[in-house]
């Protein structure tokens, strides 16, 4: 009998690690208007990040990293599903369906932002916009790497 429960108690804790473990590591569905912020560009690793925010409140943090002026083709996604939750970055694999998940995120917030000039995303991040302007740059960079490479 108590080796029973004991079973039965390891079963409920590996499925309870299961669902949190597919929780912060899932693309969530944003409520749109879905609206940028928080660019940020760290020089050290050669990283991109942005937070899109839905209407609900929930924050999804997306970026890249590696050499974006160079290969940009081979920078690395990486999100935070669930910042608030708990700050756990997951890095889904190159053309996964995860990075497909992202890219359509992305995608339907693109569809209702205007596209700034292919040679303006750099220089815009660079030259130190209004944090809105950066962001809005940051994202659609993000969005125009994953779309060439998918």
């Amino acid at each position: 009998m108590g080796k029973s429960i004991a079973l039965a108690g390891l079963l409920v804790l590996l499925l309870v690690l299961l669902v949190f473990q597919y929780m912060i590591t899932s693309v969530p569905g944003l409520e749109p208007p879905i609206v940028v912020r928080d660019a940020r560009l760290v020089d050290d690793d050669n990283s991109l990040m942005v937070s899109l925010i839905g209407r609900d409140g929930r924050r999804f943090t997306v970026g890249l990293r590696g050499d974006m002026t160079e290969k940009p083709e081979e920078a690395a996604l990486f999100f935070i599903s669930r910042p608030d939750l708990v700050p756990y970055v997951y890095w889904p694999g190159y053309r996964s369906n995860d990075e497909k998940r992202v890219l359509r995120l992305l995608g339907a917030w693109a569809k209702t932002q205007d596209a700034p000039a292919p040679g303006e995303l750099t220089a815009a991040i660079e030259s130190g916009l209004p944090a809105q302007g950066a962001a809005h740059a940051t994202a659609y960079q993000i969005y125009t790497v994953l779309k060439d490479r998918n």
